[in-house]
């Protein structure tokens, strides 16, 4: 197993790895002015920013191996989300959508006005029809002990979760880490990475942020490579590794 995270663009990043090399891509790229975060607010128009997601995103399926899967996370708290699925992921040779995952979540502050909007969305696609699927890695107990189906029982390892996920970040946990507004859970980074590759496999995240890919893989055992634009990101990202590193010993860069 190996790490390694880069102070890079995404797209001179990506340019670096070879053609159908990568077993995985996990990406959360900045959603457009959803946040304040300067990240966010870099672009003078919606059509400027979703041609850059268009650049990224076939660098991305290009340093796929065939038969793998590519996800990213976005928000329908605007348009431009769907406008990217449509425009840029569905017009890609050979990509297949595959699911629509939602992460739910009950904290933070809320209207009082309208239905408060707690989650956010997960593209799946794959590179060709086919693609690895390990159910019996990421299956959940069941909330009823016996199947009430005639003549159906149970698998004892579990259920295998919808497309709605539930998984609450509160600050008081962990793994939270104060000083990145958007990190996900690793918890639910695991479940992704182990659906769809083994040990030893390579997961890429050219958006790094927070570290929380890179700090799923390392728990996993699987090798990862990624970047991020802001320096300070990536030295506080990999003190956060450091910190919450689950496997035993020496942590191996490249």
């Amino acid at each position: 197993m190996s790490i390694e995270l880069k102070h890079a663009d995404c797209l001179e990043y990506l340019k670096t790895i070879p053609d159908e090399s990568v077993d995985l891509v996990v990406v959360d790229p900045p959603y457009f002015e959803i946040v304040k975060d300067a990240w966010d607010n870099q672009w003078a128009s919606e059509e400027e920013y979703l041609n850059w997601c268009d650049a990224w995103t076939k660098e991305c399926f290009r340093i796929m191996k065939p038969e793998t899967c590519f996800y990213v996370w976005g928000t329908t708290k605007t348009d431009t989300f769907l406008k990217y699925k449509l425009n840029t992921l569905n017009e890609i040779p050979g990509a297949v959508y595959q699911n629509w995952i939602i992460w739910a979540y009950d904290w933070g502050g809320r209207t009082k006005k309208k239905f408060p909007r707690k989650h956010e969305d997960i593209l799946m696609y794959s590179k060709g029809k086919e693609f690895p699927f390990y159910s019996d890695d990421i299956r959940v107990p069941y909330k009823m002990a016996k199947n009430v189906r005639s003549g159906a029982s149970n698998n004892p390892l579990g259920k295998i979760p919808t497309d709605v996920w539930t998984k609450n970040n509160h600050t008081t946990s962990k793994e939270y880490a104060g000083w990145h507004s958007t990190q996900k859970p690793i918890a639910l980074l695991e479940r992704i990475i182990k659906a769809h590759t083994k040990p030893g496999d390579v997961v890429v995240d050219c958006f790094s942020g927070a570290g929380s890919t890179m700090i799923a893989c390392n728990n996993l055992g699987r090798d990862f490579r990624g970047c991020e634009f802001d320096k300070e990101y990536v030295d506080k990202s990999l003190e956060r590794l450091e910190k919450l590193s689950a496997i035993e010993g020496e942590i191996f860069y490249v």
